[in-house]
């Protein structure tokens, strides 16, 4: 994905970033007030499914030239009995329930299985801070993402129209940078409103914590409490700003698609499976401003 061409790219001690509360740093003040009103803390048991009256889980082949066919088998997405949930990215091998259905030796975007959840007509959201604990993937053509979607899509409204609000994105290994982008109409895809933070050590190495903090005309990044992008109306040029609205969660491992490249099986040895573990997903009204809609 192309970012602007006015990228900042901030090194971190990736030991001391593991140390960083997630409420801790960054340009609020002390009189700053959280309250938290909704969380998933995936303290279940080994091979819990996630919560489906606040979740859904998305079926089918991968957008975006990706190389996976996202499923609801426990194997691909569940809590792991240790305070995590997993999305498990796994090579589609001869025998696998899939392995007739997807033809990874002959259809060449339907190489593994992997696991996409949203929150969409269930839980929305509007302003406030949404953060989450993770430890990224590692392996060649990795591709996690915490996210949000304009509830407007599920409304008839198109995308980018609908906004996206990517809180982090990362890829491929050593995967050191993370990225934040926000789409719309006219600033999307290649065109998306990014900036980057690197860290000194892969993401796959630890946990970190992705956030932003989001409010009428205004959403901030951070990266282990550390602020790293802002955008206001005045940076989509004339554009329409469409993030003064509901929206609602996403959590997904893509493996390829255009963001990370498109290898062919000719190309690489592909990755044998990749996890992406989430240890909480945690939303609080920042100075009151913040709400949880449930639909």
């Amino acid at each position: 994905m192309k970012l602007r061409s006015a990228l900042r790219v901030v090194g971190l001690v990736a030991a001391a970033s593991l140390l960083v509360a997630p409420l801790s740093a960054g340009p609020a003040t002390a009189a700053t007030k959280y309250k938290m009103l909704w969380s998933q803390e995936f303290n279940g048991k080994a091979k819990t499914r996630i919560d489906t009256k606040q979740w859904n889980y998305e079926m089918s082949v991968g957008p975006n030239g990706e190389k996976e066919y996202y499923t609801n088998f426990t194997r691909n997405s569940a809590m792991d009995g240790k305070g995590n949930f997993n999305i498990n990215a796994r090579l589609i091998k001869e025998g696998d329930v899939m392995y007739n259905y997807c033809m990874p030796d002959v259809i060449d975007n339907c190489w593994y299985t992997s696991a996409r959840l949203n929150t969409g007509n269930k839980v929305g959201f509007k302003y406030g801070r949404m953060s989450a604990r993770i430890k990224m993937p590692s392996g060649t053509g990795v591709w996690p993402a915490f996210w949000m979607l304009g509830q407007s899509l599920n409304n008839a409204v198109t995308w980018p129209d609908c906004g996206e609000l990517d809180i982090v994105e990362a890829k491929d290994s050593p995967n050191t940078m993370v990225f934040g982008t926000a789409h719309g109409p006219g600033y999307s895809g290649g065109g998306g409103l990014g900036d980057v933070i690197s860290n000194n050590a892969p993401l796959s190495d630890g946990y970190h914590t992705y956030a932003i903090e989001w409010k009428k005309d205004r959403v901030d990044w951070y990266f282990d409490g550390t602020l790293y992008h802002s955008i206001q109306p005045r940076d989509t040029l004339g554009k329409p700003w469409v993030f003064n609205q509901e929206f609602f969660l996403i959590i997904n491992l893509a493996m390829g698609g255009m963001f990370v490249g498109n290898p062919t099986f000719a190309d690489i040895t592909p990755t044998p499976s990749a996890t992406m573990s989430i240890d909480w997903i945690r939303y609080y009204s920042v100075n009151g401003v913040g709400k949880v809609i449930k639909h």
